[in-house]
Protein backbone atom coordinates (compact mmCIF):
# COMPACT_ATOMS: atom_id res chain seq x y z
CA UNK A 1 0.00 0.00 0.00
CA UNK A 2 2.87 2.41 0.77
CA UNK A 3 4.44 1.91 -2.66
CA UNK A 4 1.13 2.72 -4.33
CA UNK A 5 0.77 5.96 -2.31
CA UNK A 6 4.33 7.04 -3.18
CA UNK A 7 3.66 6.30 -6.83
CA UNK A 8 0.49 8.40 -6.80
CA UNK A 9 2.33 11.31 -5.15
CA UNK A 10 5.17 11.05 -7.65
CA UNK A 11 2.76 11.04 -10.59
CA UNK A 12 0.92 14.04 -9.11
CA UNK A 13 4.19 15.99 -8.81
CA UNK A 14 5.14 15.13 -12.39
CA UNK A 15 1.68 16.13 -13.65
CA UNK A 16 1.71 19.48 -11.81
CA UNK A 17 5.23 20.24 -13.09
CA UNK A 18 4.25 19.35 -16.65
CA UNK A 19 1.11 21.50 -16.49
CA UNK A 20 3.11 24.41 -15.07
CA UNK A 21 5.69 24.11 -17.83
CA UNK A 22 2.99 23.93 -20.49
CA UNK A 23 1.26 27.02 -19.08
CA UNK A 24 4.49 29.02 -18.96
CA UNK A 25 5.67 28.13 -22.47
CA UNK A 26 2.39 28.25 -24.38
CA UNK A 27 0.21 30.71 -22.44
CA UNK A 28 2.12 33.02 -20.10
CA UNK A 29 5.13 33.73 -22.34
CA UNK A 30 2.93 34.71 -25.29
CA UNK A 31 0.69 37.08 -23.35
CA UNK A 32 3.09 38.57 -20.78
CA UNK A 33 5.99 39.98 -22.72
CA UNK A 34 7.58 43.38 -22.66
CA UNK A 35 6.15 46.05 -24.94
CA UNK A 36 9.12 48.31 -25.55
CA UNK A 37 7.13 50.67 -27.75
CA UNK A 38 5.17 51.96 -24.74
CA UNK A 39 8.31 52.60 -22.67
CA UNK A 40 10.18 55.89 -22.64
CA UNK A 41 13.37 55.26 -24.63
CA UNK A 42 16.85 56.68 -24.17
CA UNK A 43 17.46 58.86 -27.23
CA UNK A 44 20.94 58.50 -28.73
CA UNK A 45 22.84 58.68 -32.03
CA UNK A 46 24.14 55.34 -33.37
CA UNK A 47 27.77 56.53 -33.56
CA UNK A 48 27.65 57.73 -29.95
CA UNK A 49 26.13 54.46 -28.71
CA UNK A 50 28.75 52.28 -30.39
CA UNK A 51 31.55 54.64 -29.24
CA UNK A 52 30.39 54.33 -25.62
CA UNK A 53 30.43 50.52 -25.84
CA UNK A 54 33.91 50.58 -27.40
CA UNK A 55 35.29 53.00 -24.80
CA UNK A 56 33.89 51.29 -21.69
CA UNK A 57 31.61 48.30 -22.21
CA UNK A 58 30.94 47.77 -18.50
CA UNK A 59 29.75 51.37 -18.04
CA UNK A 60 27.71 51.25 -21.27
CA UNK A 61 26.04 48.03 -20.10
CA UNK A 62 24.90 49.73 -16.89
CA UNK A 63 23.47 52.61 -18.94
CA UNK A 64 21.81 50.76 -21.82
CA UNK A 65 21.60 46.98 -21.28
CA UNK A 66 17.98 45.71 -21.40
CA UNK A 67 16.66 49.26 -21.69
CA UNK A 68 14.53 50.86 -24.39
CA UNK A 69 16.60 53.04 -26.70
CA UNK A 70 15.77 55.26 -29.67
CA UNK A 71 18.73 55.10 -32.01
CA UNK A 72 19.14 57.46 -34.98
CA UNK A 73 21.69 57.17 -37.75
CA UNK A 74 22.37 56.38 -41.39
CA UNK A 75 21.49 52.95 -42.75
CA UNK A 76 24.65 51.08 -43.76
CA UNK A 77 22.92 47.85 -44.83
CA UNK A 78 19.52 46.15 -44.97
CA UNK A 79 19.24 42.34 -44.76
CA UNK A 80 16.93 39.59 -43.51
CA UNK A 81 17.68 37.02 -40.82
CA UNK A 82 16.72 33.33 -40.77
CA UNK A 83 13.23 34.18 -39.44
CA UNK A 84 12.60 36.57 -42.33
CA UNK A 85 12.84 39.64 -40.09
CA UNK A 86 14.60 42.74 -41.36
CA UNK A 87 18.01 43.50 -39.88
CA UNK A 88 19.66 46.89 -40.28
CA UNK A 89 23.15 48.15 -39.65
CA UNK A 90 23.02 51.79 -38.56
CA UNK A 91 26.05 54.05 -38.28
CA UNK A 92 28.94 54.83 -40.63
CA UNK A 93 30.13 52.56 -43.42
CA UNK A 94 33.78 53.23 -42.51
CA UNK A 95 33.32 52.48 -38.80
CA UNK A 96 34.57 49.30 -37.12
CA UNK A 97 31.53 49.12 -34.83
CA UNK A 98 27.96 50.15 -35.64
CA UNK A 99 24.48 49.33 -34.34
CA UNK A 100 22.78 46.13 -35.53
CA UNK A 101 18.98 46.25 -35.30
CA UNK A 102 16.48 43.41 -35.73
CA UNK A 103 12.98 44.68 -36.45
CA UNK A 104 9.85 43.03 -35.05
CA UNK A 105 8.04 43.13 -38.38
CA UNK A 106 8.87 41.20 -41.52
CA UNK A 107 7.33 43.98 -43.66
CA UNK A 108 9.77 45.90 -45.86
CA UNK A 109 10.84 49.39 -44.81
CA UNK A 110 10.61 52.50 -46.98
CA UNK A 111 14.09 53.83 -46.18
CA UNK A 112 17.06 52.97 -48.35
CA UNK A 113 20.78 52.52 -47.64
CA UNK A 114 22.36 55.88 -46.86
CA UNK A 115 19.17 57.46 -45.51
CA UNK A 116 18.69 58.49 -41.88
CA UNK A 117 16.41 56.36 -39.71
CA UNK A 118 15.28 56.26 -36.09
CA UNK A 119 14.61 52.89 -34.47
CA UNK A 120 13.20 52.12 -31.02
CA UNK A 121 14.08 48.77 -29.45
CA UNK A 122 15.88 46.96 -26.61
CA UNK A 123 19.65 47.16 -26.28
CA UNK A 124 20.97 43.65 -25.57
CA UNK A 125 24.68 44.48 -25.40
CA UNK A 126 27.56 44.49 -27.83
CA UNK A 127 29.56 41.95 -29.77
CA UNK A 128 31.45 43.74 -32.53
CA UNK A 129 28.30 45.83 -33.09
CA UNK A 130 25.80 47.06 -30.51
CA UNK A 131 22.74 44.80 -30.71
CA UNK A 132 19.18 46.16 -30.68
CA UNK A 133 16.22 43.74 -30.75
CA UNK A 134 12.44 44.23 -30.99
CA UNK A 135 13.04 47.26 -33.18
CA UNK A 136 10.32 49.43 -34.67
CA UNK A 137 10.89 52.28 -37.13
CA UNK A 138 9.94 55.63 -35.60
CA UNK A 139 8.38 58.16 -37.94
Amino acid sequence: MRKMTKLIYALAVVAVTALGGYYYVFVYAKTHHRNVQTEKGIIIIADSLSAQFQANEKNANTLYLNKAVEVSGNIVSIDKNQEGKITLIIGRADSFSNVSVTLISTAPITQKVGETITIKGVCTGALSDVIITEGVVKL
